[in-house]
């Protein structure tokens, strides 16, 4: 059996929870029918879109 793996272009980052917080990403995570990657990336997405809307609002009231 031949196993093939497409490497990803996508940039990578390593993070550490502590176990508290990670069990609660994970019962967070399953509510929402997700894994915890995908839900920490959905996470810093809407973080991103948020800052990205404050500065947005600042450059406005120049």
């Amino acid at each position: 059996m031949m196993l093939l793996f497409m490497a990803t272009k996508r940039p990578r980052t390593t993070i550490s929870f502590d176990p508290d917080e990670y069990v609660a990403l994970e019962k967070w995570a399953k509510s929402e029918f997700r894994s915890v990657p995908q839900l920490v990336s959905a996470i810093v997405k809407r973080a991103l879109l948020e800052k990205n809307q404050f500065e947005v609002e600042i450059q406005n009231q120049k």
